[in-house]
């Protein structure tokens, strides 16, 4: 999903009530039916406010030399593994 299709699927919150209520209810639904694939890790918050933000919580800093679990690395990669890409 591009920038263009995440406004898309906002745009009913704003302008229509029970979309509105179903994003406020469940936001990580909504956009996953409008196309945005998050890793089941992710967790999506929404809430009504004056302006229009949003924010990015990132995880700890992790130690640069560390290695990663498989679990850290799909994470990262937005639950795109080498067998994704081999794929395409």
């Amino acid at each position: 999903m591009d920038a263009q299709g995440f406004l898309a699927a906002l745009t009913p919150a704003v302008t229509d009530a029970d979309a509105r209520e179903r994003f406020l209810a469940d936001p990580k639904a909504v956009l996953a039916a409008a196309g945005l694939d998050l890793p089941e890790s992710f967790r999506v918050s929404a809430r009504e406010g004056d302006a229009a933000e949003i924010t990015i919580t990132l995880p700890a800093l992790l130690d640069s030399d560390a290695d990663l679990s498989e679990e850290q690395l799909v994470a990262v990669t937005g639950g795109v593994g080498p067998e994704d890409v081999n794929a395409t």
